[in-house]
């Protein structure tokens, strides 16, 4: 007879599962040390929006970058990555929009398309929240090699608060739990996943069946103390892409509640 797995474990499986076929969107951002080697500074996303691409990540992860030049990982080489940033600085997020070139050089990453972007009130709707994004002390230089290990991780957590700018949520990395296994582990300092995703499941009829729809909710900022993570609502970003870029949202992702005067 095999082992009868509990419902919340199968349930938070089927979640990670649904989550694991987003993390594509997620890439490292590097720049250089002043031994020239790359060294990563943040972690950003790919979305996909009436035609073009974006990178949206965490202001203070581009800020970093003022001594040197940021680089993202290219098909065989990190590429030097070109361009201004549009960024807010209350909510501590940039974004980018990418030519058809550097959207070439990152063809190891799958932009996220609109339907997997939550409106203001699906976000609101969410109970469980992983970030995704590339810890600093998994992504250093092999020693005695000039390659990167490029390792991406996910954390699961529960939501503490959704508003409409900001997503906050319980992330203890000492008491984490293993989605697979249920058992307890420690989890990577979350140093280096600042710009990376943060997608929300709500407690719904379809996440209950077994079928789980995550969306990306927000963009990962900080953690300001031992038990909490951070993040900038995803409405945010898009209203940078609707603003600066003149881009024609979906009606269901215009952010009409947030204006962009202040960027």
């Amino acid at each position: 007879m095999g082992i009868v797995k509990p419902a919340g474990q199968i349930l938070l499986q089927e979640m990670r599962q649904a989550v694991d076929q987003l993390r594509g969107c997620v890439l490292p951002i590097y720049d250089a040390n002043e031994q020239q080697e790359a060294e990563l500074l943040g972690s950003g996303v790919l979305v996909e929006l009436s035609g073009s691409t974006f990178l949206c990540t965490a202001k203070h992860v581009i800020d970093r970058s003022e001594a040197s030049n940021l680089y993202v990982s290219g098909p065989e080489k990190l590429e030097q990555l070109l361009g201004v940033f549009r960024s807010t600085k209350e909510h501590d997020t940039a974004v980018l929009k990418l030519s058809p070139e550097q959207i070439a050089l990152l063809q190891k990453f799958h932009p996220l398309r609109a339907e997997h972007i939550a409106t203001g009130s699906e976000a609101l709707a969410c109970k469980y929240v992983e970030f995704i994004g590339y810890p600093e002390t998994k992504n250093r230089k092999i020693y005695n090699k000039t390659m990167l290990e490029n390792l991406v991780h996910s954390n699961g957590c529960k939501v503490i608060e959704i508003n409409e700018s900001r997503v906050r949520v319980a992330f203890d990395r000492k008491k984490n739990i293993d989605a697979h296994t249920r058992q307890r582990v420690q989890a990577p300092d979350p140093h280096g996943m600042s710009g990376g995703a943060m997608f929300g499941v709500p407690v719904d009829v379809k996440t209950l069946v077994g079928s789980p729809e995550p969306k990306l909710i927000g963009i990962t900022t900080d953690k300001p103390d031992s038990k909490e993570v951070f993040g900038t609502n995803i409405s945010v970003a898009l209203a940078i892409v609707r603003d600066s870029w003149s881009t024609p949202l979906p009606e269901r992702l215009n952010p009409a509640h947030i204006t962009t005067h202040e960027l």
